[in-house]
């Protein structure tokens, strides 16, 4: 713990130049003078930088799938990642006039209507799964999405690598 009177009355002006000296101890010991490079060499060799994950991005096609249908519909898609490297998924269905609707994000109640989750069961562990799940008489569930010959939209994936 450093020695508070030691910084008590502290008043930096400038910058510290290379050649200016610091003394560095503990109380009641003998202090070591140092120049402000040979602090900063130190903190450098010493001092771990902070842990800055690198994040990648990658996009899935959802292929082709008719939305309008008179029962509940779903649609999975394999995410090429391993689940436990996934930061954040979203998910956009494109329409038949090429419109963009954000999916809703995971959900247990048929208020929502549609919404997906990454499935958990242990075989898509190293290669992940979504299911994507639109129920009758939802919003997706109309003409604009009807017809499985186009792309029906996208998603989204941040993962570490």
């Amino acid at each position: 713990m450093a020695n508070k009177k030691l910084f008590q009355d502290l008043v930096l002006t400038s910058t510290p130049s290379t050649s200016d000296r610091f003394a560095l101890g503990k109380a009641g010991s003998a202090y070591k003078n140092i120049t402000a490079e040979d602090l900063r060499t130190w903190i450098l060799a010493n001092v771990p930088p902070p842990y800055e994950p690198t994040l990648l991005h990658k996009v899935v096609d959802i292929g082709g799938w008719d939305m309008d249908v008179s029962n509940d519909t779903t649609k999975e898609v394999s995410l090429g990642v391993a689940r436990s490297k996934i930061r954040s998924i979203t998910v956009n269905i494109r329409s038949n006039t090429d419109g963009i609707y954000t999916f809703a994000a995971p959900a247990g109640n048929d208020e929502v209507r549609q919404w997906w989750r990454v499935m958990t069961e242990s075989q898509y562990a190293s290669n992940a799964r979504i299911k994507l799940y639109s129920k009758d008489n939802g919003y997706f569930s109309q003409s604009a999405f009807n017809g499985s010959s186009g792309n029906r939209g996208w998603i989204y994936i941040t993962y570490l690598p």
